[in-house]
């Protein structure tokens, strides 16, 4: 039979780095308690960007969506920065049509590293 000592310990070492993982309510181990490597930057498929946003107010470096509305894959950018210069990081559709991206300004098209489609030129 355990002694207080030790279940105060098994306590304070629950759900901690190098500690004993806890399961959630579906028997699982909360991601928050795995490696960053164990934890796939993949956040899934959401009907509009609005949902993906509430799913993921914030995320990680490498972490991607496929949104429907606007058939392509949008990725969480922790480099930009607002109209004063401080940090906003964001959710960020990096695809864009050619003609769309030479419209850009030298500075739009630093801020995000954009994923060029060619038009779609119709016979």
């Amino acid at each position: 039979m355990a002694n207080s000592v030790s279940y105060e310990y098994l306590q304070a070492i629950q759900g901690v780095p190098g500690g004993i993982a806890t399961l959630d309510p579906n028997g699982e181990i909360p991601t928050t308690q795995l490696p960053d490597s164990a934890v796939s930057p993949f956040k899934g498929e959401y009907a509009t960007e609005a949902l993906l946003i509430a799913a993921y107010p914030t995320a990680n470096l490498a972490d991607y969506a496929y949104v429907y509305e606007t058939t392509s894959f949008w990725f969480w950018n922790a480099g930009l920065l607002d109209s004063v210069g401080e940090p906003a990081p964001a959710w960020v559709n990096q695809e864009i049509e050619e003609t769309d991206y030479n419209a850009l300004d030298a500075v739009e098209k630093s801020m995000v590293p954009y994923l060029v489609i060619p038009d779609v030129v119709t016979p």
